[in-house]
Protein backbone atom coordinates (compact mmCIF):
# COMPACT_ATOMS: atom_id res chain seq x y z
CA UNK A 1 0.00 0.00 0.00
CA UNK A 2 1.48 3.60 -0.29
CA UNK A 3 2.40 5.71 1.98
CA UNK A 4 0.07 7.89 3.11
CA UNK A 5 2.81 10.50 4.34
CA UNK A 6 4.56 10.80 1.73
CA UNK A 7 4.62 15.03 1.26
CA UNK A 8 1.41 15.80 -0.02
CA UNK A 9 -0.89 18.48 1.52
CA UNK A 10 -4.10 20.24 1.23
CA UNK A 11 -5.87 19.39 -1.82
CA UNK A 12 -3.35 17.12 -2.86
CA UNK A 13 -3.32 14.59 0.17
CA UNK A 14 -3.51 11.15 -0.67
CA UNK A 15 -6.17 9.06 0.75
CA UNK A 16 -5.04 5.63 2.23
CA UNK A 17 -5.76 2.22 0.12
CA UNK A 18 -7.71 4.90 -2.57
CA UNK A 19 -6.37 3.93 -6.20
CA UNK A 20 -8.23 5.63 -9.15
CA UNK A 21 -10.27 4.18 -11.57
CA UNK A 22 -8.95 5.95 -14.22
CA UNK A 23 -6.70 8.07 -15.61
CA UNK A 24 -3.28 8.65 -14.55
CA UNK A 25 -1.34 7.50 -11.15
CA UNK A 26 1.97 8.84 -11.53
CA UNK A 27 4.37 11.00 -13.57
CA UNK A 28 7.73 12.21 -14.09
CA UNK A 29 9.53 14.95 -16.07
CA UNK A 30 12.72 15.28 -17.94
CA UNK A 31 14.79 17.50 -19.91
CA UNK A 32 14.10 16.38 -23.79
CA UNK A 33 17.58 16.95 -24.43
CA UNK A 34 18.44 14.84 -21.47
CA UNK A 35 17.29 11.74 -24.17
CA UNK A 36 20.10 9.40 -26.15
CA UNK A 37 18.11 9.71 -29.45
CA UNK A 38 20.84 7.34 -30.92
CA UNK A 39 20.84 4.49 -28.11
CA UNK A 40 16.97 4.84 -27.73
CA UNK A 41 15.07 2.40 -29.50
CA UNK A 42 11.48 3.06 -31.39
CA UNK A 43 9.47 0.40 -32.82
CA UNK A 44 5.60 0.31 -34.25
CA UNK A 45 6.57 3.21 -36.74
CA UNK A 46 7.55 5.43 -34.23
CA UNK A 47 4.40 4.90 -31.66
CA UNK A 48 6.37 3.47 -28.93
CA UNK A 49 9.51 3.61 -27.22
CA UNK A 50 11.16 -0.31 -26.27
CA UNK A 51 13.88 0.79 -24.73
CA UNK A 52 14.91 4.61 -23.49
CA UNK A 53 18.06 5.74 -22.86
CA UNK A 54 18.79 8.81 -21.16
CA UNK A 55 22.46 10.77 -21.33
CA UNK A 56 24.73 10.15 -18.05
CA UNK A 57 23.81 11.92 -15.00
CA UNK A 58 20.32 12.48 -16.53
CA UNK A 59 17.24 12.13 -14.13
CA UNK A 60 13.86 11.19 -14.52
CA UNK A 61 11.79 13.80 -11.66
CA UNK A 62 8.63 12.77 -9.86
CA UNK A 63 6.05 15.25 -9.91
CA UNK A 64 3.21 15.09 -7.08
CA UNK A 65 -0.93 15.35 -7.19
CA UNK A 66 -3.39 13.06 -7.65
CA UNK A 67 -5.10 11.24 -10.90
CA UNK A 68 -7.43 15.09 -11.36
CA UNK A 69 -4.58 16.97 -11.46
CA UNK A 70 -1.85 15.02 -13.81
CA UNK A 71 -3.66 15.89 -16.92
CA UNK A 72 -1.92 14.95 -20.36
CA UNK A 73 -3.90 16.11 -23.47
CA UNK A 74 -2.79 15.32 -27.48
CA UNK A 75 -4.73 16.70 -30.42
CA UNK A 76 -3.84 16.11 -33.84
CA UNK A 77 -3.13 19.14 -35.90
CA UNK A 78 -2.85 20.10 -39.80
CA UNK A 79 -1.63 23.10 -41.14
CA UNK A 80 0.91 24.64 -42.69
CA UNK A 81 3.56 23.11 -41.06
CA UNK A 82 1.92 19.62 -42.22
CA UNK A 83 0.26 16.91 -40.21
CA UNK A 84 1.35 16.35 -36.63
CA UNK A 85 0.40 15.88 -33.06
CA UNK A 86 0.32 18.59 -30.03
CA UNK A 87 0.43 17.85 -26.57
CA UNK A 88 -0.27 19.90 -23.35
CA UNK A 89 1.16 18.37 -19.96
CA UNK A 90 -0.19 19.23 -16.56
CA UNK A 91 3.41 19.05 -14.22
CA UNK A 92 2.78 19.86 -10.55
CA UNK A 93 5.57 20.14 -7.91
CA UNK A 94 5.72 20.49 -4.78
CA UNK A 95 8.00 23.89 -2.97
CA UNK A 96 10.34 21.83 -1.07
CA UNK A 97 13.31 23.57 -0.98
CA UNK A 98 16.15 25.16 -3.62
CA UNK A 99 16.08 22.03 -5.44
CA UNK A 100 11.98 22.36 -6.21
CA UNK A 101 12.59 26.00 -7.30
CA UNK A 102 15.08 25.15 -9.74
CA UNK A 103 13.71 22.79 -11.83
CA UNK A 104 10.66 24.71 -12.00
CA UNK A 105 13.17 28.15 -13.08
CA UNK A 106 14.47 25.49 -15.84
CA UNK A 107 11.57 25.46 -17.33
CA UNK A 108 10.87 28.65 -17.38
CA UNK A 109 13.75 30.04 -18.78
CA UNK A 110 12.96 27.56 -21.65
CA UNK A 111 14.09 24.16 -20.72
CA UNK A 112 12.13 21.39 -23.08
CA UNK A 113 10.34 18.64 -20.85
CA UNK A 114 9.04 15.27 -21.70
CA UNK A 115 7.02 13.78 -19.38
CA UNK A 116 6.29 9.94 -18.81
CA UNK A 117 2.84 9.38 -17.16
CA UNK A 118 1.94 6.10 -15.53
CA UNK A 119 -1.96 4.79 -16.36
CA UNK A 120 -4.53 2.85 -14.91
CA UNK A 121 -7.47 1.72 -15.55
CA UNK A 122 -10.72 0.31 -13.91
CA UNK A 123 -10.79 -2.64 -15.56
CA UNK A 124 -8.85 -6.45 -13.97
CA UNK A 125 -5.66 -5.10 -15.71
CA UNK A 126 -5.02 -2.39 -13.72
CA UNK A 127 -2.10 -0.60 -14.66
CA UNK A 128 -1.53 -0.02 -18.44
CA UNK A 129 1.57 0.73 -20.11
CA UNK A 130 3.32 4.07 -19.31
CA UNK A 131 2.63 7.00 -22.04
CA UNK A 132 5.62 9.39 -23.13
CA UNK A 133 5.14 12.71 -24.41
CA UNK A 134 7.62 14.93 -25.84
CA UNK A 135 10.06 13.06 -27.45
CA UNK A 136 10.62 14.37 -30.79
CA UNK A 137 10.71 18.48 -29.78
CA UNK A 138 9.51 18.35 -26.02
CA UNK A 139 7.27 20.94 -24.49
CA UNK A 140 7.95 24.60 -23.06
CA UNK A 141 5.93 26.25 -20.54
CA UNK A 142 2.66 27.59 -21.42
CA UNK A 143 0.94 28.48 -18.55
CA UNK A 144 2.43 29.03 -14.37
CA UNK A 145 0.09 29.16 -11.07
CA UNK A 146 1.55 29.44 -7.78
CA UNK A 147 -0.87 30.68 -5.04
CA UNK A 148 0.14 29.37 -1.45
CA UNK A 149 -4.00 29.63 -0.63
CA UNK A 150 -5.23 27.65 -3.11
CA UNK A 151 -2.49 25.03 -3.83
CA UNK A 152 -0.77 25.03 -0.90
CA UNK A 153 2.68 25.21 -1.82
CA UNK A 154 2.43 23.64 -5.43
CA UNK A 155 3.58 25.23 -8.55
CA UNK A 156 1.39 24.25 -11.38
CA UNK A 157 2.96 24.22 -14.40
CA UNK A 158 1.31 23.14 -18.09
CA UNK A 159 3.94 23.11 -20.53
CA UNK A 160 3.13 22.28 -24.23
CA UNK A 161 4.64 21.43 -27.98
CA UNK A 162 6.08 24.82 -29.52
CA UNK A 163 3.92 25.90 -32.57
CA UNK A 164 5.41 24.88 -35.60
CA UNK A 165 6.94 22.09 -34.02
CA UNK A 166 4.45 19.38 -33.93
CA UNK A 167 5.31 15.75 -33.14
CA UNK A 168 4.84 12.90 -35.57
CA UNK A 169 2.95 10.48 -33.10
CA UNK A 170 0.50 10.69 -30.65
CA UNK A 171 2.00 9.97 -27.03
CA UNK A 172 4.13 6.90 -27.43
CA UNK A 173 3.76 3.92 -25.80
CA UNK A 174 6.60 3.44 -23.12
CA UNK A 175 7.12 -0.29 -22.84
CA UNK A 176 10.74 -2.64 -22.01
CA UNK A 177 9.98 -6.27 -22.62
CA UNK A 178 7.23 -5.90 -19.32
CA UNK A 179 5.65 -3.34 -17.09
CA UNK A 180 8.00 -4.39 -14.72
CA UNK A 181 10.80 -3.82 -15.95
CA UNK A 182 10.17 -0.36 -17.25
CA UNK A 183 9.17 0.58 -13.71
CA UNK A 184 12.19 -0.74 -12.73
CA UNK A 185 14.19 1.40 -15.11
CA UNK A 186 11.88 4.57 -14.01
CA UNK A 187 12.46 3.89 -10.11
CA UNK A 188 16.57 3.56 -10.62
CA UNK A 189 16.63 6.76 -12.64
CA UNK A 190 14.65 8.76 -10.35
CA UNK A 191 16.15 11.55 -8.33
CA UNK A 192 16.09 11.74 -5.02
CA UNK A 193 16.63 14.72 -2.75
CA UNK A 194 20.28 15.01 -1.66
CA UNK A 195 20.73 13.78 2.36
CA UNK A 196 20.63 16.63 4.81
CA UNK A 197 24.02 17.30 6.36
CA UNK A 198 24.77 18.97 9.91
CA UNK A 199 27.16 21.78 9.78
Amino acid sequence: MDDCNIGISGNFRKICGYKPKQGIKRKWYGNQEDIDKEATVLANRGNKITTLVLKENAKLYPVLGNDKTHQLQSSGVVGDYGNGFTHTDTVNILYRGDQERERVQEIVDGARIFSISEKVDGGQNGELAFEFAGYESGMLMSSFEYDTNANSGVATLAVATKEGEEEGTAPKIFQDTDYATTLAFIEAAEYTEPAETTP
